[in-house]
């Protein structure tokens, strides 16, 4: 039989055993999680046509899946009644081996208007619609998107509707998340969905005259993703390419040129830049850019850094918990991608070890 003073050195020794173990994990570099990166590309035009220049993005940065809007949802004011709009159009033939995933934008005015009884008839018809054009291209979907910037109020309709379609589609259903959505998870709650695409990007309210970069600002950023790692959907996640100058009247939102980059704007002699480099103001009344102008008009033009969407990517990288994430690119279009080193939109697909 073991002795009093055997016992107690024995559960002395088990004692320092496992505090030395937990000191040796308190000691240890704080080591990201290794992640591998699928590349995928979005596209949000009314016509699928890729030019040579989407094509060989494609090929280059190896992408075999594109998330494709099929058509938005919103509701028609005379008969309130949920609507299918603008349609995608295919022309032309699919590049061999693409994974086409169709995306349906809802909007919430939708989900704010509609009876509960109507969910189940609104699934129905938005499967229809999207199996009617699978079909017409030989797309079979291994997944659905829903895209829509649910609330509070909204939120029980949304994920009810989320559910039916992953019963009566019989694939699994991503759902985009915003990232007000993960900091406030608790109000807005988590979509019955298989996986959540993360948008890291329209972070602020583009509307307002003093937003600094309405697209992405890794600042801003930061501020929402501090439960990141708690978030219990696996998530994949999109980050943006494309830029715009949004323009204000006597402090109201008046217009949004896409494509539209600063330095077009640096070239306007009736434009004079502000103290920030990305703001500009009407010097004079004028005609130019497809706009009739007027003095003090207020153009800000937004895009995304290299350095900035690298610091984000590392950053959201770090945070997320899932190990295999579809990393997207928002979106495939030939005017947005030479804007970007070939190089750097490689690194941007490249698996963080």
């Amino acid at each position: 039989m073991q002795t009093a003073k055997q016992l107690f050195t024995g559960v002395a020794i088990r004692l320092m055993l496992v505090v030395s173990g937990l000191l040796l994990l308190t000691c240890q570099p704080d080591r990201q999680t290794p992640k591998h990166l699928s590349p995928a590309f979005y596209f949000w035009q009314t016509t699928f046509r890729l030019s040579p220049t989407e094509q060989q993005a494609l090929k280059s940065h190896h992408v075999s899946t594109v998330y494709v809007r099929f058509f938005d949802v919103d509701l028609d004011a005379q008969r309130q009644q949920p609507v299918p709009k603008a349609p995608i159009r295919f022309t032309g033939k699919l590049p061999a081996g693409l994974r086409i995933v169709p995306v349906v934008f809802i909007t919430n005015q939708t989900l704010r208007q509609i009876r509960p009884a109507a969910i189940r008839q609104l699934a129905e018809h938005l499967l229809t619609r999207i199996k009617a054009i699978a079909q017409e291209q030989g797309i079979q979907p291994a997944e659905i998107q829903l895209d829509c910037d649910w609330t509070q109020s909204t939120r029980d309709r949304y994920f009810a509707l989320i559910q039916l379609v992953r019963k009566q589609s019989r694939v699994p259903v991503s759902a985009t998340i915003r990232l007000h959505q993960v900091k406030y998870m608790a109000q807005t709650g988590v979509p019955p969905a298989d996986r959540g695409m993360l948008m890291v990007y329209n972070m602020s309210d583009w509307k307002r005259p003093d937003t600094r970069n309405s697209i992405y600002d890794v600042d801003v950023a930061e501020r929402y993703t501090s439960v990141l790692d708690q978030y219990p959907l696996p998530l994949d996640v999109v980050f943006p390419l494309f830029r715009w100058t949004v323009v204000y009247r006597n402090a109201r939102f008046l217009v949004l040129l896409n494509n539209l980059e600063q330095a077009t704007l640096r070239k306007q002699p009736f434009l004079a830049m502000q103290t920030d480099t990305n703001r500009f103001v009407a010097r004079r009344d004028t005609v130019a850019l497809g706009l009739s102008i007027r003095k003090g008009d207020l153009f800000r033009a937004e895009a995304c850094s290299v350095e900035e969407l690298a610091r984000g990517k590392a950053a959201i990288l770090k945070k997320i918990q899932t190990e295999k994430i579809t990393f997207a690119l928002y979106h495939l279009d030939s005017t947005v991608l030479t804007r970007y080193p070939h190089a750097f939109i490689k690194s941007l697909f490249r698996s963080v070890p």
